[in-house]
């Protein structure tokens, strides 16, 4: 049935058994378990695996035949007893069934190379994580990473669209959804799945392309390379994908693709590590992953990417000072974006990680916009570039562009549920409440543990003036692992309301959540302004700028504030984050 399948079945299962068994160094460990389950091995078959070679190259050429595998079978005697014969059958049966799956795969692909070239073109793609088959599940972040790293490649191709790793994780693990079922969800017309091997000093990456809308094979390779160059394993993949495809490349693309620098694998390995936790963003992870990419800049003081994270994880950690102070970060986060841009001025993130600093921190709104749009032109698939991009127009009042550039991050990243939340702010100020609410709620569906979804349901209430209604959603925001700043609000709400007492039990829950000794002066200033202590309120937020904190950015649209807005040490506290002269954006 096989033969009848694909004549040449022998050469093919090879490559299929090349990418997981004789490639990773697991030829004899496999032998030694068939000797345990009653299989006697001849030695001339042990000779044979001993000087088997792991393949270097990452595939065969189309003419030339693969090199045989060892006549293991020739120098075996049936096995004694019934647990060795139960073995020997199972792995016939493992291998048949691998051999049924790459002949119809290779017989589908053939059909579809001689029926012609899809009708369609393959315009929007997503890669699927890579399985681990490392045989080690504390392998995984490595794994997580090349899936990481591939869909990074391929989102610098832009005549692509490229959904980003957060949606596609969604996909992780043996009970994923039918293909076409992924890419209905994702809407692309492709993904790419497969898996990566790490042995020794060795990587392969095996996948395949398959057309999502038909739910077609239409190519399989094996990558490998020695951890070194493991960022050229992986554009090589991206052009090899891209030329499948059908993509033409621009020439910027084509020579990033081709001239990857070699990376310290300990430095990898630490950045790979970094972006694991990163993308874990709770206080204890923060401050793992800003730990793995200071360790990936000390291994490799070259690798701009480690550098990009670290700013990345330095912001994040600022916003909600739970590992950092927002003045500890500040500088931190300045001069790791810069040394990023420094040592590749091609960095899509680099440039990121820098307009998202000078947005927070500086209020520098042009510098932004220029970093901003020179990402997306590096990047255009970049999806937390749109998404900052997005929040950073809103509060520039440029609402229409923030709305577009919300939606683009939404096309690339459908299943983030930290984008809606973003999206809220723009919405907000044009008084689009239902829209609001709505991306509000979209969260909370991608994700019911996510604390900012009804945090953001109860400061879009505020926004409407309706502050008891706002109390529900802060209460439940804080029933979430979430920052103080949570109960701080929740403060908020319960004094504006008349529940003075409530709100000066989260003015002392507040007090306790202290970092250091220092509580965050903006969290004191918003219960104090909850009670009517406006005169506390300007004294917390006058601070809070002193201390650099991210949350003055929100006095500029922020309807919480109309109370203390006309006084002139607010109007001061505007003009110093260049928003002079704005009155409340519901008047």
């Amino acid at each position: 049935e096989l033969q009848r399948l694909d004549p040449d079945i022998a050469l093919h299962a090879r490559e299929f058994v090349d990418c997981w068994l004789y490639a990773s160094g697991l030829t004899k460990r496999y032998l030694e378990g068939l000797r345990r389950a009653g299989l006697e091995i001849g030695a001339d078959s042990e000779s044979a695996v001993a000087a088997e070679p792991v393949p270097a190259a990452a595939s065969h050429p189309a003419n030339e035949a693969p090199v045989a595998a060892p006549e293991v079978s020739a120098g075996m005697t049936p096995p004694r007893g019934r647990k060795g014969w139960i073995a020997a059958v199972a792995a016939v049966i493992v291998l048949a069934a691998a051999g049924v799956w790459i002949a119809r795969s290779r017989t589908a692909a053939a059909q579809s190379t001689a029926a012609g070239p899809a009708t369609q073109p393959i315009r929007s793609i997503a890669v699927l994580p890579l399985d681990n088959y490392s045989g080690d599940p504390s392998q995984d972040y490595f794994a997580e990473g090349m899936t990481d790293e591939l869909t990074s490649d391929l989102a610098n191709i832009s005549q692509l669209r490229v959904i980003s790793r957060g949606s596609a994780t969604q996909f992780a693990g043996k009970n994923r959804p039918p293909t076409p079922e992924i890419a209905k969800k994702l809407d692309v017309d492709a993904v790419v799945e497969g898996s990566v091997i790490r042995s020794g000093d060795k990587v392969r990456i095996t996948a395949q392309l398959i057309d999502a809308r038909s739910d077609r094979h239409l190519w399989a390779k094996s990558f490998e390379r020695s951890s070194k160059d493991v960022l050229a394993l992986q554009d090589e993949l991206a052009s090899a994908i891209a030329r499948e495809i059908h993509v033409t490349l621009t020439p910027d693309e084509e020579s990033r693709l081709t001239k990857a620098r070699s990376v310290n694998p300990e430095a990898y390995d630490a950045y790979l590590k970094g972006r694991y936790f990163f993308n874990r963003p709770s206080d204890d992870n923060l401050s793992k992953a800003i730990a793995q990419f200071e360790e990936a800049t000390r291994l490799d003081p070259a690798f701009a990417p480690a550098f990009s994270g670290l700013s990345d994880a330095y912001l994040w950690a600022a916003f909600n000072e739970g590992v950092l102070t927002a003045s500890e970060a500040k500088p931190k986060a300045k001069a790791a974006a810069e040394k990023a841009i420094q040592l590749d001025d091609g960095s899509a993130e680099g440039h990121t990680s820098l307009a998202t600093y000078k947005t927070w921190f500086e209020y520098d709104w042009d510098g932004s916009v220029r970093e901003y749009r020179r990402a997306i032109a590096l990047n255009p698939n970049y999806a937390f570039a749109h998404d900052q991009f997005g929040l950073s127009l809103a509060y520039q009042e440029r609402f229409d562009e923030a709305i577009a550039e919300g939606k683009r991050a939404t096309e690339l990243d459908p299943l983030s549920p930290q984008i809606p939340i973003d999206n809220v702010l723009a919405l907000v100020r044009k008084q689009d409440f239902r829209a609001a609410k709505a991306e509000a709620a979209r969260s909370a569906t991608l994700d019911p543990t996510f604390f900012f979804a009804p945090f953001m349901q109860g400061w879009i209430e505020l926004q409407m003036g309706r502050v008891r209604e706002s109390i529900p959603w802060f209460e439940k925001a804080r029933t979430l692992e979430s920052p103080p700043f949570v109960a701080a609000w929740l403060g908020y709400a319960y004094g504006e309301s008349g529940d003075r007492e409530r709100a000066r039990a989260m003015m002392e829950e507040v007090s306790k959540a202290s970092l250091h000794g220092y509580v965050p002066p903006f969290n004191l200033a918003i219960v104090h302004l909850g009670l009517g202590d406006r005169e506390k309120a300007l004294d917390g937020l006058e601070k809070a700028y002193e201390a650099d904190s991210q949350w003055l950015i929100y006095l500029g649209g922020d309807r919480t504030f109309d109370p203390i807005r006309s006084e002139p040490r607010f109007q001061a506290l505007l003009t110093k984050i260049g928003f002079a002269g704005r009155s409340s954006p519901l008047k």
